[in-house]
């Protein structure tokens, strides 16, 4: 059972995909977005075996991610970043995956051959939920920009 509130898991579970930061073991930086489905606070990607995240992973489990949509009304922008574990998936928790992939994207072909993918648990360790829904925030008139509502919620 998750331990985060009900809007974020909504969040979650609604949106399709997440930008994954990882890092090589001399520290050099790699980002890329990927289709996610996730359990809780546990997210769920899948990468080819040769890709950078991957190797990435196999070396460094740390990541941060950010889970984001652009909306041209800034009051109404929504979004998570985060700190986390990434690892690979073996055994049954890649049954796990593939059924949840199955369930959040229905095209996806649940009988196909993952021989050429690793999927790839990322627990989280800290989330921050930004909604700015509800709170009219204003732009500055001598500050660029805004300030985003933002919640620490893991």
């Amino acid at each position: 059972m998750s331990n985060l509130p009900d809007n974020v898991l909504d969040y979650l579970a609604s949106s399709k995909t997440v930008t994954l930061a990882t890092a090589s073991e001399d520290g050099t930086p790699h980002a890329s977005t990927f289709m996610y489905v996730n359990d809780g606070s546990d997210l769920y990607v899948w990468a080819r075996t040769s890709s950078t995240t991957a190797g990435h992973l196999q070396h460094n489990s740390k990541v941060s991610f950010a889970i984001d949509e652009y909306v041209e009304d800034w009051n109404k922008a929504k979004g998570i970043q985060g700190d986390g574990q990434g690892a690979p998936v073996n055994g049954e928790g890649i049954a796990i995956a593939v059924r949840l992939f199955g369930d959040k994207f229905p095209t996806t072909s649940s009988g196909a051959s993952t021989t050429n993918i690793a999927f790839f648990k990322i627990s989280a360790t800290h989330l921050v939920f930004i909604d700015n829904e509800g709170e009219k925030t204003e732009f500055g008139g001598d500050e660029f920009g805004m300030d985003f509502h933002r919640e620490e919620v893991l």
